[in-house]
């Protein structure tokens, strides 16, 4: 008989986003499936996304490897924040040298 925490969405929720790998494998060696989903707030999470908004990299990282993936609006959102630190880090580099009030005054 499976253990009802390791088929349990929240409790796998619970597990991804404080980082239990251990109670994760155990759930995957004992035939678990993957890409379950949690739903909250009207909407479905990846376990790696809940992973991955508690900090937990090592366990995204895990899921990876075991077959997880994004849902498609995850994704997404992903890119976008990528496409934010791309541009951050341009608005961050160094320009040309910027001129003093007094350069500017004069101008």
């Amino acid at each position: 008989m499976k253990d009802i925490a390791l088929t349990d969405i929240d409790i796998l929720w619970e597990y991804a986003c404080s980082g239990n790998i251990e109670k994760l494998k155990e759930y995957y060696e004992n035939g678990g499936s993957i890409n379950n989903r949690y739903f909250q707030f009207g909407e479905s999470h990846s376990l790696i996304m809940g992973a991955f908004r508690n900090n937990q990299f090592d366990t995204v990282e895990y899921l990876i490897s075991e077959g997880e993936e994004l849902s498609k609006k995850e994704y997404a959102e992903m890119r976008t924040e990528m496409r934010k630190l791309e541009i951050m880090q341009k608005l961050t580099e160094p320009n040309e040298p910027e001129m003093s009030l007094i350069e500017t005054q004069s101008m």
